[in-house]
């Protein structure tokens, strides 16, 4: 292999077009109370003691604009395997993203999306920067799991139910 460097940006979009990933939603409310959410694969659980997540927002997203408080409530949501046309929704831009959704307000206040595998209460806890992203490490206030439902994953550009690989599984 050639030791200098063979980096592009195609190259590493490509590269990570070949790690799966979950597919996540976040949700909050912006200053109005207006139900506000994206759609992230860039999601982790980065501590259990304290436990707490890690979300990488573009920075161009309208959500983390609703986000840019120490204390701001938010909701992940790892989506299940029916829920691809909602991730295909929450990824664009607009103020209709929550138009025909089925939702509620649920923990801590925050737009809690219906029939998500799970869901992740969490405040924010610090904000940093990340190059053309930042990220939001979030104070895990609660959690829901649908044991029973499965989840989506995002691979080579595209979208996959978890329940294909569930007969795999020993």
């Amino acid at each position: 292999m050639d030791q200098e460097s063979q980096y592009s940006v195609a190259l590493i979009k490509a590269l990570m077009a070949d790690m799966p990933s979950g597919v996540t939603i976040v949700t909050t409310v912006d200053a109005a109370g207006n139900p506000s959410g994206a759609t992230l694969s860039a999601v982790m659980s980065l501590s259990l003691d304290p436990p707490l997540m890690l979300v990488a927002f573009d920075r161009k997203s309208n959500t983390l604009k609703d986000l840019q408080t120490v204390g701001k409530p938010f909701l992940i949501h790892i989506l299940s395997g029916a829920q691809a046309d909602l991730a295909m929704r929450f990824a664009g831009k607009g103020e209709s993203k929550f138009d025909g959704v089925s939702w509620e307000s649920g923990y801590l206040d925050m737009p809690q999306i219906d029939g998500a595998s799970g869901v992740i209460a969490c405040q924010v806890c610090d904000i940093i920067p990340g190059g053309d992203h930042v990220i939001l490490i979030g104070a895990v206030q609660n959690i829901h799991h649908d044991t029973a439902n499965p989840t989506l994953l995002y691979h080579r550009r595209n979208m996959f139910s978890t329940h294909r690989f569930q007969e795999l599984a020993p």
